[in-house]
């Protein structure tokens, strides 16, 4: 039973992952249910060998040392869990994905540092990925107007039903006209450690990035520096590029460029068998720390199958959007003191709605190949 419940929660980790990431190779699907249908045997096999014995076999062999005579041990047979149902809907899904700069151990509610909407269309296996930048100046459902970034804080803070990730999906549904399906909150220690855990993902860094202000878990500043080009990146990092915005050219639209960047770095680095295999052998560690920092409306059953048909999808189907100074202006609000924000542009908005959000091809404005 115990085994059952390990496993399952192994499946809800990786799952997790492949929607952020939209899909891994048919390899690692192909070793997650090996490793399901093993049961215990294949378990220790996986983590301590690297690979599964043949399971079609009620038995197997085990030599004696210094001994002429060999003996066998009846293993009872394992039936292979069931996989998941195919997903039978024929509407696009749409995922809010948003990190929150909540520190470790801090009990105050946190803002989303990142928005994210994942989108897949079952029947033409279509994605995209789309990022909102978190100082878009909107109309909060239920309160004034206020930062994106501010609706999961608002909804934490004074119990909105389904609090924070609701109000905050909410909210992007009323900026982007379409519906929001699910969501997922992601604390950003999770992600650093699970970075580290897959031994760091590979990132080619299109601009030379200085910033001598980068905020510290301590509530201090510490300088964060890296020249354009390939780089292998740790957790800490990856983070770290992946939030950095004082020293961009275009500051938060760039930064969203960036964190898109390191989601395809992620679905990248799981392709590898023995990464994924490294995932498997700590999964214990992964499992406990995902359980305390993510949270998501999503079954299990669902992630599986939504995970499930976004290996389907080929790359050059993912549409890459920003809702970037296209699709906003930078204003200044009427409030006590003034805060610099973006305003969206509502028509330039709902042109790219209408094209990122469609079952065309790869041709959205903002896109990218």
């Amino acid at each position: 039973m115990i085994a059952t419940v390990v496993r399952r929660k192994i499946f809800w980790v990786c799952t997790l992952l492949l929607l952020a990431g939209l899909g891994l190779s048919i390899y690692v699907n192909r070793a997650a249910y090996n490793f399901c249908a093993g049961g215990e045997l294949a378990a220790n096999w996986l983590c301590n060998y690297g690979q599964a014995p043949q399971m079609n076999i009620d038995y197997y062999i085990t030599p004696e040392p210094l001994q002429s005579t060999i003996t066998s041990t009846v293993i009872p047979q394992v039936q292979p869990p069931q996989l998941p149902r195919p997903w039978n809907g024929k509407e696009r899904v749409n995922v809010l994905v948003t990190g929150i700069d909540q520190r470790e151990g801090e009990k105050d509610p946190g803002r989303t540092d990142t928005m994210i909407v994942l989108t897949l269309d079952p029947v033409t296996l279509q994605a995209g990925i789309l990022s909102v930048p978190r100082d878009l100046w909107v109309p909060l459902p239920g309160y004034e107007n206020g930062r994106i970034n501010t609706a999961n804080f608002l909804g934490d803070a004074f119990d909105y039903p389904g609090g924070g990730p609701e109000l905050a999906r909410k909210t992007v549904e009323q900026v982007l006209g379409i519906p929001i399906n699910f969501y997922a909150r992601v604390n950003f220690s999770a992600f650093e450690e699970f970075v580290d855990q897959i031994g760091g993902i590979t990132v080619d860094v299109p601009l030379d990035i200085y910033d001598p202000e980068y905020p510290t878990a301590d509530y201090r500043t510490e300088v964060f520096s890296i020249t354009k080009g390939i780089h292998n990146l740790n957790g800490a990092t990856a983070l770290k590029f992946a939030r950095t915005r004082h020293s961009l050219v275009n500051g938060d639209f760039d930064r969203a460029r960036d964190q898109q960047l390191v989601m395809l770095a992620v679905k990248d680095k799981l392709t590898d068998p023995q990464v994924f295999l490294s995932v498997l052998a700590n999964a214990p560690a992964l499992i406990a720390k995902f359980n305390a920092s993510v949270k998501t409306d999503l079954t299990f059953e669902q992630m599986q199958q939504l995970a499930a048909l976004a290996q389907k999808v080929d790359r050059k189907n993912i549409k890459m959007g920003v809702l970037d100074q296209n699709y906003t202006e930078f204003a200044s609000t009427m409030t006590d003191p003034p805060q610099w924000v973006q305003v969206p542009i509502r028509s330039k908005i709902a042109q790219l709605r209408d094209s990122f959000f469609s079952a065309t091809p790869n041709t959205a404005a903002g896109s990218k190949p």
